[in-house]
């Protein structure tokens, strides 16, 4: 019972996520207008809005004007719930190292990555979608992100280091290349980056974010879907590491560090 509480809840954010993106993408209000189609512009009414399952009922169609909407709305509500959960069972069974639920230090770490979660997934999803970083995500969850982490504890040297090396490698990137290989909203989530993980951490984030970038690059070419100077969106790819690394970081660095004992 619990658990399918805490899929709602997620996938209930995940719903509110969706109206965040597309409405600063558009320019428009996220709080003072009704949610409408995005063709026909009629406004939805309660039966049209129940994440994923009004999607499903409508088959992926505008009631009225029969437009397609978009598999943005239900993957995204279904991911928030999926990971909502996926969190929640690794603080109640201790998993990879976490605090347990069951104790204050485990509840507020579960809430910390459950708040983490959704910056990510906002981040992930407009720079999947329209290869931009915004400011009005980034700013306020570094700020978020420091505030929480020392309000549990964690080391404030630790999340400076990590701010500033991963955010200066990104820097030393822009600067080298003239804005070429990254833009300077990438630098903003390497701080970002830092700020929620700190230093060792954040460094496994970066390894694991470059790792996949190029096995999904490498994917793309061979298949022709990109040439080599196609824009890849390296956000998506630091967004995963960043979840990659709060659900098994201790679990990777206790594995690498046993390389080496």
């Amino acid at each position: 019972m619990l658990i399918t509480i805490v899929f709602l809840v997620g996938v209930s954010i995940g719903s509110f996520l969706n109206v965040v993106i597309f409405r600063l993408h558009e320019g428009t209000s996220v709080v003072r207008e009704r949610s409408a189609c995005m063709s026909c512009e009629e406004p939805l009414g309660l039966i049209d809005l129940v994440p994923i399952v009004s999607f499903l009922l409508l088959r992926g169609r505008c009631r009225r004007c029969k437009s397609v909407i978009s598999w943005q709305y239900p993957l995204v509500e279904a991911v928030m719930g999926i990971l909502f959960v996926l969190f929640f069972l690794k603080a109640s069974f201790g998993w990879f190292g976490a605090y347990q639920i069951s104790s204050i230090a485990g509840m507020y770490t579960v809430i910390r990555d459950w708040i983490f979660i959704v910056f990510l997934v906002l981040l992930f999803v407009y720079d999947l979608r329209y290869m931009i970083l915004p400011d009005q995500f980034t700013l306020p969850a570094i700020i978020v992100a420091i505030l929480l982490n020392l309000w549990l504890g964690v080391s404030a040297p630790s999340l400076l280091l990590g701010a500033l090396c991963i955010g200066g490698f990104f820097y030393l990137q822009f600067v080298l290349s003239n804005g070429t290989w990254i833009g300077g909203g990438d630098i903003r989530l390497g701080i970002l980056l830092g700020s929620m993980l700190g230093l060792s951490q954040g460094l496994v984030a970066l390894f694991i974010a470059y790792l996949i970038g190029a096995i999904v690059s490498v994917g793309l070419l061979l298949s022709k879907r990109v040439h080599r100077k196609t824009q890849i969106p390296l956000g998506t790819f630091l967004t995963v590491g960043v979840v990659s690394v709060l659900f098994f970081g201790d679990a990777i660095l206790q594995w690498y560090l046993s390389l080496f004992v």
